[in-house]
């Protein structure tokens, strides 16, 4: 619970002043005692301990038994009391904002523990303050603009929200697995906003959008972090889809391909497509030539159906890639894929050797894409760097569909991008 009541001694009162009281009392929450790590009880007093070094401070909640109130001055270099907070709380939420189903990672890191700093003699609370050091602003728009340090890693069981510098790790916040809802709402961005504040509670159910009232208040600091998957978190999955779904399109896409190319089904072809369709990879990669690709084509029909919104516009986070080894592969898997696309009404594109923006405005809004890994690391690149708005063309691309795993591991950084991949 927040710090409704807290306990202080004469000097942190005569020092921080009332004003700067109420702010710590609304950012600090009565969790677990920063001593022995035991949980406070649902009326007790936390004792504030400041420990102050020059003009700069730390502010920690404790049991009255475990360390009594009070302000302890510090010289710079020496030695203080708490060094480290190994009890400190911190908590998470991923929430969907109701414009645009947009997901925000909110975090609260500090129940217990709070910064300060003097300013022109002057103390306030400064929590956040460091994280501006990796990008983060108090302004709305610092939460679109992405950071180099800062990333969201889905994986299979959880999504991380980390922050780095230098390489390393400095700060990771994890939540358990996400709902199919939620998940679906990560997939279709490109990047997701991530909040820190000290003003929620986030153990507990929110209501509404937070944001406009913290950001007022200049509570929150913000920054867009790009979405990374693992390779677990990106096998396919049979709740990508309704079983009755992936049965019916399958079987459908298998017609279509036989009256289209004359290539029959057999049960191999049918029960490799099938697996492929739910993770299993191990039947279709056994598979060789046109055989490999007609089991697979049905897989990227299936996923392919995603690729537009109801009005039949390009969706956010559509569309499948078809990664090949080379310039005849492209060609090939093409040539089979287009022909089919025909009977179906998907659109087809190949990535061109050495394309025009007038291509690239076109290429990633197929429902399928194809060319070699290279070439797709062209064409994000591109989406990336050039001055005009390729926002819708950046989250272009839930399935990539790999001919081998030397493919996959070609495609390099950019295959983590990609909400599921297939290896075939």
């Amino acid at each position: 619970m927040t710090v409704s009541r807290l306990l202080t001694d004469p000097t942190t009162e005569a020092r921080l002043g009332p004003d700067v009281l109420a702010e710590l009392r609304a950012g600090l929450w009565a969790v677990d005692c920063q001593t022995c790590g035991r949980r406070f009880g649902r009326w007790e007093k936390p004792a504030l301990t400041v420990q102050a070094v020059a003009d700069t401070a730390d502010a920690s909640l404790h049991h009255r038994g475990c360390r009594s109130p009070r302000w302890r001055e510090y010289s710079t270099g020496e030695e203080r009391e708490l060094t480290t907070f190994p009890h400190v709380t911190w908590r998470a939420k991923l929430i969907l904002l109701p414009t645009g189903n947009t997901p925000v990672f909110l975090v609260n890191p500090y129940y217990e523990l709070a910064m300060l700093r003097r300013d022109d003699g002057r103390w306030r609370p400064a929590t956040l303050d460091p994280f501006a050091a990796y990008g983060m602003g108090t302004d709305l728009f610092d939460g679109v603009i992405a950071q180099p340090s800062l990333s969201v890693v889905v994986a299979e069981d959880r999504i991380s929200a980390q922050i780095t510098d230098n390489g390393t790790v400095a700060h990771r916040w994890d939540l358990s697995p996400l709902s199919p809802k939620l998940r679906d709402a990560v997939d279709a961005k490109e990047w997701l906003t991530v909040g820190l504040t000290t003003s929620l509670d986030l153990g507990r159910r929110l209501s509404g959008n937070p944001l406009p009232t913290l950001i007022n208040a200049r509570q929150v600091r913000l920054g867009a972090a790009r979405t990374t998957y693992t390779e677990q978190a990106q096998l396919l999955s049979d709740t990508d889809f309704a079983k009755k779904v992936r049965l019916e399109m399958i079987a459908l896409s298998s017609e279509m391909i036989r009256r289209r190319l004359g290539i029959e089904y057999d049960d191999d072809l049918l029960v490799a497509a099938l697996a492929c369709s739910t993770g299993n990879s191990a039947m279709i990669m056994r598979l060789r030539g046109r055989d490999k690709l007609a089991s697979a084509l049905p897989v990227a029909m299936l996923y392919a159906t995603t690729s537009r919104t109801a009005s039949n516009r390009p969706a956010h986070g559509g569309g499948v890639h078809v990664m090949a080894a080379d310039a005849t592969g492209a060609a090939e898997c093409f040539e089979m894929i287009a022909a089919v696309a025909e009977l179906t009404g998907n659109t087809v594109t190949r990535l061109a050797a050495e394309p025009t923006v007038e291509q690239r405005r076109t290429e990633y809004l197929a429902d399928i894409v194809i060319g070699t890994p290279e070439q797709f690391r062209a064409a994000y690149a591109f989406y990336q760097d050039d001055d005009e708005d390729w926002s819708l063309h950046e989250t272009r691309g839930h399935l990539a569909m790999t001919m081998g795993l030397d493919v996959r591991h070609r495609a390099a950084e950019l295959i983590h991008r990609y909400p599921r991949v297939a290896v075939i």
